[in-house]
């Protein structure tokens, strides 16, 4: 039986146990006295934190292995963030997770931001936009940022210097967005939105990956149901690649789909960050 380790398949469950708002920050870092490199998980368009739930404390845990701290941050649907993921300020997530770089327990110049799905797309955007964080692993990303999900009003899902920025439209209220909703696949809805766009479009809302100050990790599948993510993957390779990109690149192409991040695929990831942090963030 395969193990996942990526955890949306139990968001339902968990909403169902605990009707309570999740924590907007959960830690799960190794506690010997000393600074550790800090991995900080975003989650995907469910919002909430579900890493902060305890049926994930083992998971994140695992991550102690490979000397990391780990920290969970929740965006949208917590305790003390919007309830929607509507034109959501960058400055104001980037600061919480500047707080937590400042930390004595969190050796300096080594966090990484770790994001799921949407939480990829965010990651990548911070990464872009900001230089706290060091390293950026996207798993299931996009090369552009998208509308607002859960809305049947098109608008950003992000802002930026009080702005909301450019994005591509998979609207709510279509054919395949709806069907998907018995389905579960929303692949062709992300598609039919990407072919509509014109390269004009694409272009303003392609997330400036070549910004990023530090490696780019990317994980993708090829059977992914819920948006082309391998798809979205090889663009921000192509486009790091014609920029020239200085700093260590790796693309990790699952065969499986949207929830195929596995303990092998987590291994890879995490080895990875190890190699290229260097002896520095040991």
């Amino acid at each position: 039986m395969k193990k996942l380790i990526t955890p949306v398949v139990l968001v339902g469950l968990l909403a169902a146990c605990n009707e309570a708002p999740a924590p907007d920050l959960h830690k799960n870092y190794i506690l010997d006295d000393q600074a550790h490199p800090l991995v900080v998980l975003l989650g995907g368009s469910d919002g909430g934190n579900y890493f902060a739930a305890p049926q994930m404390q083992p998971l994140l845990k695992r991550y102690h292995d490979y000397g990391f701290s780990v920290a969970s941050l929740g965006y949208f649907g917590t305790e003390n963030t919007p309830g929607k993921p509507r034109e959501l300020p960058l400055e104001a997530i980037n600061q919480r997770i500047a707080a937590l770089a400042r930390d004595p327990a969190v050796k300096d110049q080594c966090v990484v931001l770790l994001g799921f799905s949407k939480g990829a797309e965010l990651a990548l955007l911070l990464g872009s936009h900001f230089d706290t964080a060091n390293h950026i692993v996207a798993a299931f990303p996009s090369h552009v940022a998208w509308n607002a999900v859960k809305s049947p009003t098109s608008q950003s899902g992000w802002r930026l210097n009080g702005e909301p920025l450019a994005y591509i439209d998979a609207p709510l209220v279509s054919f395949d967005m709806l069907s998907g909703m018995i389905t579960g696949e929303y692949v062709d809805a992300f598609n039919a939105a990407l072919a509509k766009a014109s390269p004009a479009e694409i272009d303003a809302a392609r997330i400036p990956v070549e910004q990023i100050q530090g490696s780019v990790t990317l994980v993708s599948s090829k059977q992914d149901q819920i948006w082309p993510s391998y798809d979205m993957a090889l663009h921000i390779e192509e486009h790091l690649q014609q920029r020239a990109y200085p700093k260590p690149t790796l693309h990790i192409a699952l065969a499986g789909d949207h929830y195929s991040y596995d303990r092998e695929t987590m291994h890879k990831v995490l080895s990875h960050l190890k190699d290229v942090m260097g002896s520095d963030c040991e």
